[in-house]
């Protein structure tokens, strides 16, 4: 009777028998990994410093003809030798301080020599008051958020899209006939995250440069982070 009791007992089932096992939660995909990266030149503050007078931007307009060389006359560009400044994307995210300071100083490794021995500051101002009435436009608002990136994932991004017209290196008119340089020291040196951002997103207007950003119009429809991911690759690769 005890063996038969028992067996019976053991064959009941309990009210909590009846609910579903419990399982562990699958974990969560792994986020790649971000890491800390240069990051480039601290923002000025103010996008434009230089009160641009006609008086200014007609005297830049006489200086320029030295950088029509190059720059094209009406600043339209000449592809292996000058970019394109006559674009409202590249007007839109470029400083005053930023146009003073390459015309002052050249950019190592290409054309772009050094004007600061030639001329005055003044004058120099006069041509950047000139090169902004090439396209008046309002500056634009720029995300200089310290930057993070995923390098691995840059590195495939840059490689797959960007050096068709920039280099395997970024070296721009060395490598190909199409795309300005952008993986040198002296470049990327000079400019902010929020510049690379913004020209990434929007692209240089009236040039081959497309838009990557995500949008309709875009060429890749790259996200932020992606787009963090190839600046901070060639941050990191700087040459």
């Amino acid at each position: 009777m005890l063996g038969a009791a028992l067996a019976l007992t053991g064959g009941c089932r309990s009210a909590d028998d009846d609910k579903p096992a419990m399982q562990e939660p699958p974990p969560e995909p792994a986020s790649p990994s971000r890491a800390q990266v240069p990051q480039g030149p601290s923002p000025s503050g103010e996008m434009r410093t230089i009160e641009a007078t006609p008086a200014m931007v007609a005297q830049g307009k006489a200086l320029f003809g030295a950088c029509g060389a190059c720059h094209g006359a009406l600043g339209e560009g000449k592809v292996g030798q000058g970019p394109r400044l006559d674009s409202e994307t590249f007007l839109a995210a470029a400083t005053d301080r930023f146009l003073h300071d390459t015309i002052t100083n050249g950019r190592a490794g290409t054309t772009m020599v050094p004007w600061g021995s030639s001329f005055k500051p003044a004058q120099i101002d006069a041509l950047v008051a000139y090169i902004r009435s090439l396209h008046p436009v309002e500056p634009a608002k720029l995300n200089e958020q310290p930057l993070s990136a995923n390098l691995e994932h840059g590195e495939k991004v840059f490689q797959s899209i960007c050096y068709t017209c920039h280099g395997r290196s970024g070296a721009g008119y060395q490598e190909t006939a199409n795309g300005t340089g952008i993986g040198r020291a002296a470049f990327l040196s000079s400019v902010t995250n929020g510049y690379m951002r913004y020209v990434a997103n929007h692209g240089k207007s009236q040039t081959q440069m497309k838009g990557f950003g995500g949008s309709k119009m875009s060429v890749a429809n790259l996200d932020e982070n992606e787009i963090d991911d190839v600046i901070g690759y060639l941050r990191t690769q700087a040459w």
